[in-house]
């Protein structure tokens, strides 16, 4: 059955529909807002759905952000009473994959300051490279010393990254082959702004693959380790009560319904329409809607 818009389910389906979820998993960026600019209606959905009692969870692949700043983007839209716990982004799960299985640690950080600065808050050991001056070819050379080796290279979004940077990460992975290389985001596609979509973080992650036949370990969507983590973390003991909301095929719908989650693609992001018909099936939503903010009428037709 093709995805049907959810407001063009009848009165009942629609009441149907609201009746058949408990939780909402909601991505953030092309979702909630894009990564320059805004989409209007998000927060006032996200108020309403709440009001109608349902329980409101959030998942980004975006750790360029701090906690303080996804909380100022939520403050930005309206959306009431969102807490610190109800985010999830790879960063938070990289710390918790850590302190399980690599306790004590040191690693490098291929990753945004923000993030480094929640490694930093956790107790997190790690390396970084910053390099504000012109390169040659010598004081490259010097950026690559490792002085002391480390047993996972992060990797994930990172506005600033350099080629010296990619290079130092590799270099480690390459000296040391016990070091594991940790993914998180890693979208094909980045929605900028609403007529502008830039290429995402998968390719620049594929280099590293490619120099050190290393397979990742993947902790940002569509990875089933952030599946079980978010079980965990949000006590989901029954995924069909819930609904995933992406604007993205693979990294979001894809990823819910292999959680066993409903899923909802909303077409504010970087999706049309005919991408989600020409998908293949595991890709293609139960529903679809042009924005969260679709929400507000659908739970007030159905009062």
């Amino acid at each position: 059955m093709s995805p049907r818009h959810i407001l063009e389910l009848s009165v009942e389906e629609q009441r149907a529909f609201s009746d058949s979820f408990d939780m909402v998993v909601s991505d953030c960026d092309g979702v909630l807002w894009l990564l320059d600019g805004w989409i209007p209606g998000t927060g006032e959905a996200i108020n309403a759905l709440k009001s109608a009692g349902k329980s409101i969870k959030f998942v980004s692949n975006n750790s360029f952000r701090s906690d303080e700043q996804y909380m100022e983007k939520f403050a930005h839209i309206g959306a009431e009473q969102v807490q610190h716990d109800d985010i999830v982004h790879p960063v938070k799960t990289m710390v918790r994959y850590l302190k399980k299985h690599m306790p004590n640690q040191r690693v490098f950080s291929l990753m945004s300051l923000e993030a480094n600065e929640t490694l930093r808050k956790n107790g997190i050991e790690y390396e970084s490279l910053e390099v504000n001056e012109h390169l040659t070819c010598a004081k490259m050379l010097d950026c690559l010393l490792i002085e002391k080796p480390c047993e996972a290279v992060l990797f994930d979004i990172h506005l600033d990254m350099s080629y010296v940077q990619l290079c130092k990460a590799i270099y480690h992975l390459q000296l040391n082959h016990a070091c594991k290389l940790i993914a998180g985001g890693t979208d094909v596609i980045m929605p900028l702004t609403k007529d502008l979509n830039v290429p995402g973080f998968y390719f620049l992650l594929e280099h590293i693959q490619r120099f050190t036949k290393r397979e990742p370990i993947y902790l940002g969507k569509p990875s089933p380790l952030l599946g079980d983590n978010l079980k965990e973390m949000f006590h989901i003991d029954e995924p069909s009560r819930c609904i995933f909301v992406g604007d993205m095929l693979v990294q979001d719908i894809q990823f819910g319904k292999s959680l066993g989650f409903q899923s909802l693609l909303v077409l504010s992001g970087s999706q049309t329409k005919e991408d989600m018909l020409a998908a293949e099936p595991e890709a293609q939503p139960d529903y679809y809607a042009d924005s969260l903010a679709d929400f507000i009428q659908l739970l007030k037709n159905i009062e």
